[in-house]
């Protein structure tokens, strides 16, 4: 299983933890949430950052260009690897000299990230392979030279299997980060304010937002018909086995959450009411402009049976408590039977409760009528306790908050805003009591 060690930085003091299949981060603004959900985005993008700099040696052995620029494979990787963490993190001035990030893909298999203060830099970003990634970095530069005469006989897709296979990983990484809905109201705009910054100016953009941008802006023309026609299409032009009820199941959850259903139209954006309604995205409430793209990416990754790692900030954001519950069943749905992995962060506990929810449909299934059952939860829905991990994170730390005898998230945590409400509340009418008894002069 994968690890990750996160040491001061940002909020984060210490924290450790194993990368399981659905994976929840709750605690208070600014307490390093984020921060989690950031560095395992950044090592999970590692194996792409190794397969791109793969394809540019390639290319530079064939048509050469300034031999100044000629790095080997590994430094090339490590210059990208730099640069990233810099666009995702930020400058490492202020940062802890003790700050240490360090990734397990298999048990001896890893990547670590330190700062140097020798260096005429300050805080040098300093990396760390394990033997076997730098001996299988050296075995795919060594290919890059053999086939310096023969790339358009490189089997790029074989090389990327091959990588995906070392790092143990064969899914995408998909980040959703949280204030989607500013990018949702300048949908009209995005494009040509995209398509204008150079590439100086991208670097200055925060790297998950730029790659949440880029996602969108690439997926939008392919809701120009409805998902239910996207699923039919789906089923009638792939020979592979398609989850009809897993996609049906989503759909429906996407247009109770949504109040309609997205669309891109004649370079429009449009959310569909009813057959001949419709509002301009921009101009539908925060909760649906928050909303639409965690959906409609998680669709269009389930639509194309694409196994993913999905990181999503706040899904509860700007949404009422009950489009709350449906957007947790919508994200536990998108584990499509185990082959994705989720991790999310939330203050909601309204998500923290409808987890719970899931996990206790999956474990009474024995001991229920299961018609029944699936009339309240799809399986589809339910969750394993085996493969959750839930996590409360205050002052630099990262508690375990789930409860192993009765396999949910402790009730204290979901509940611990509302008994800080109810003692206020009890303290003040005893205030009152104590007022009219007359034991106030």
């Amino acid at each position: 299983m994968q690890k990750i060690i996160i040491n001061k930085l940002e909020p984060i003091d210490y924290c450790q933890l194993e990368i399981k299949d659905f994976t929840v981060f709750t605690g208070p603004q600014a307490s390093g949430k984020s921060t989690v959900a950031k560095s395992i985005f950044f090592f999970k993008n590692i194996k792409n950052i190794l397969f791109e700099q793969f394809k540019k040696k390639c290319f530079l052995n064939n048509y050469p260009a300034d031999e100044s620029l000629d790095l080997s494979l590994k430094n090339r990787v490590e210059r990208e690897i730099r640069s990233i963490f810099l666009q995702i993190f930020g400058t490492t001035w202020p940062m802890d000299t003790a700050m240490k990030l360090v990734y397990y893909y298999k048990s001896q298999s890893y990547i670590k990230v330190s700062l140097k203060t020798e260096y005429v830099s300050p805080n040098y970003i300093w990396l760390d392979f394990s033997d076997d990634i730098i001996k299988f970095i050296r075995r795919l530069e060594h290919r890059t030279q053999n086939n310096a005469d023969t790339i358009f006989d490189v089997d790029f897709t074989d090389i990327k299997e091959e990588i995906d296979a070392f790092f143990d990983d064969h899914g995408e990484i998909v980040y959703i980060p949280a204030g989607r809905s500013m990018i949702t109201l300048l949908s009209t705009q995005l494009s040509y304010l995209y398509s204008s910054m150079d590439d100086m100016q991208k670097k200055n953009m925060d790297y998950c937002t730029q790659n949440y941008l880029e996602r969108i802006l690439r997926m939008k023309s392919v809701f120009s018909v409805s998902i239910s026609q996207m699923i039919q299409d789906k089923i009638h032009l792939t020979d592979k086995k398609v989850n009809r009820q897993l996609l049906f199941s989503a759909a429906e959850l996407m247009k109770n959450i949504l109040q309609g259903e997205y669309r891109y139209i004649d370079g429009e954006e449009r959310l569909q009411i009813s057959e001949n309604r419709y509002v301009k995205i921009n101009f539908a409430s925060s909760g649906q402009q928050e909303a639409v793209w965690i959906l409609n990416v998680i669709f269009y990754y389930l639509l194309n049976n694409r196994k993913t790692y999905f990181i999503i900030e706040e899904p509860e954001s700007h949404l009422f408590p009950n489009a709350q519950k449906l957007i947790a069943e919508f994200i536990s749905l998108s584990k499509n039977d185990g082959k994705n992995q989720i991790f999310i962060t939330t203050h909601s506990p309204y998500i923290l409760g409808s987890i719970n929810n899931l996990l206790y449909a999956n474990r009474i299934c024995g001991s229920a009528e299961l018609s029944e059952l699936n009339d309240i939860v799809l399986p589809d829905k339910r969750l394993r306790f085996s493969s959750l991990s839930a996590y409360f994170i205050n002052h630099g730390k990262a508690v375990s908050c789930t409860d192993n005898e009765f396999e949910c998230i402790k009730n204290e945590i979901i509940d611990g805003a509302s008994e800080d409400i109810n003692r206020d509340y009890e303290k003040m009418v005893l205030l009152k009591e104590k007022f009219l008894s007359g034991e106030v002069q």
